[in-house]
């Protein structure tokens, strides 16, 4: 568990966080914000990399001010674009970053050699990062990251950049880890659908402060918000625009015969069904954008 307990924070003379107050407990968490929003700077509070002006930071019971060795020795942290030395190979990496871990080197070999054939890339033992494809890149970041088995492992953007069956296999290593490893997760991420697929929880950070912290259960029970296309003749556009206002379904733009429709109710979707939608908001995505306005405030 992480308690983040009224943190001051800036940056010269810009103050980013302002008695910030957060905890993450659940198996997977995830932090939602636009850049600049704060996301990658509070995982740098959390891990050490920074100081709070004040403000208490507690990670799994220990104080990363005064005991930020014990915390890293039960994190592992995926920063976004990764990249390693590119004198040693992954397994030479893997091995070194197991020893920092405080892994006995009577176990690391074979600890070493499981995670590598657990994330497919055995056969790639002697390759060097640079010359991976990116959704390898990806996988190993992940499998650095885990490395002596931490209890909290915290990932930025690690479906970022991959087409869908690596992202899929990302996802899926990520349930894994959280459900058969025990280990938990928070991940930062602009690809909302895919948190919606995997998080326990989703916080929302908006320059600096935290504007929606939600069960995704609760908010899915609670809210069915999605935006779709739809492309209807020009002649009935006038017609097609009313027939959906009656039935409660909003018309929130309009250019020529194309709709973009916001649907609140999961029964209203067989209502634009002949129109052949088109997604173009999820759940989490409609949530933000109301939150944070047009981004002007």
């Amino acid at each position: 568990m992480i308690e983040v307990s009224d943190i001051n924070f800036g940056y010269g003379n810009k103050q980013l966080f302002n008695s910030l107050s957060v905890a993450f407990e659940d198996k997977v968490t995830g932090l939602i914000g636009e850049n600049g929003a704060g996301k990658s700077t509070l995982v740098k509070l959390i891990i050490g990399l920074l100081k709070p002006k004040t403000g208490r930071i507690v990670v799994n019971g220990y104080n990363i001010q005064f005991e930020r060795n014990e915390v890293l020795r039960r994190i592992g942290v995926m920063f976004e674009d990764p990249s390693y030395p590119d004198w040693h190979t992954l397994w030479e990496h893997l091995v070194f970053v197991g020893r920092l871990r405080g892994i006995p080197q009577s176990t690391i070999d074979k600890e070493v050699e499981e995670l590598l054939k657990r994330f497919d890339l055995y056969e790639k033992k002697d390759t060097y990062f640079k010359n991976l494809s990116a959704g390898m890149k990806q996988k190993y970041a992940i499998a650095t990251s885990i490395i002596g088995s931490p209890k909290l492992v915290l990932l930025d953007e690690p479906t970022a950049n991959l087409d869908v069956k690596a992202r899929t296999e990302i996802l899926q290593y990520i349930q894994d880890l959280a459900y058969t490893e025990d280990i938990q997760i928070i991940i930062l991420s602009h690809i909302l659908h895919d948190l919606e697929r995997i998080c326990d929880r989703v916080i929302f950070l908006h320059k600096g402060e935290i504007r929606g912290n939600y069960r995704m259960d609760e908010l899915t029970k609670s809210k069915f918000i999605t935006d779709y296309s739809i492309k209807v003749s020009k002649e009935e556009t006038e017609k097609v625009v009313s027939e959906l206002e009656s039935k409660g379904i909003e018309v929130i733009h309009k250019k020529g015969s194309i709709l973009e429709v916001r649907i609140q109710e999961k029964d209203q979707l067989h209502e634009i069904q002949t129109y052949n939608p088109v997604h173009k908001h999820s759940l989490l995505e409609q949530v933000f954008l109301e939150m944070v306005g047009d981004g002007q405030d």
